[in-house]
């Protein structure tokens, strides 16, 4: 059953109708004994700095202004997520974290105990963190649902402020 599909406007186009453009196929001879393999065409990757992403809440993401972060916390946290491997983890420790920002150890540690107390991270073990899958996540997206289901019992929900003015800039003395 062929059905006529309406004549589409180009916008600018002083209202000139265009009629739709038909897909254009190939056909093909399949003889008896032929093999016939059809495969998925790869997706184009997207072209990013360094060619990797993580995703990451859209609503999170507008709300870090407003979740009254110091400048150490939102180091620390875009340092954990833009290191993160495979499944959300990152292996390191609080003093290497430390070297790569230029600030102590504790400092570090100051700053892993509040992202934890919101929910956005969570300490593995010794030595790894693990990422919230619900604000952000690196790795194949069907295993995220599988990421949520393992999110420990210890680690809060995520509430997000409801705040819409962005509080004043802090500022932090560099080393």
């Amino acid at each position: 059953m062929n059905v006529a599909r309406p004549l589409r406007v180009i916008p600018g186009s002083q209202e000139t109708p265009v009629p739709p453009v038909a897909p254009t196929t190939t056909p093909i001879q399949v003889n008896s004994g032929d093999k016939l393999v059809v495969e998925r065409a790869r997706r184009s990757t997207y072209d990013f700095v360094g060619g990797r992403y993580y995703l990451m809440s859209k609503a999170l993401t507008a709300a870090i202004p407003h979740m009254k972060l110091t400048p150490t916390e939102t180091d620390v946290l875009h340092h954990i997520l833009g290191n993160q491997e495979s499944g959300g983890i990152l292996k390191a420790t609080h003093e290497e974290i430390g070297v790569d920002l230029g600030i102590g150890r504790s400092e570090v540690g100051k700053a892993v105990r509040t992202l934890s107390r919101i929910g956005l991270i969570w300490q593995q073990r010794r030595g790894e963190l693990a990422v919230n899958p619900r604000c952000a996540y690196f790795g194949v997206s069907g295993l995220q649902n599988e990421a949520v289901a393992a999110i420990p019992d210890h680690v809060p929900q995520i509430v997000l402020p409801q705040s819409k003015v962005r509080p004043p800039r802090r500022r932090r003395k560099l080393r």
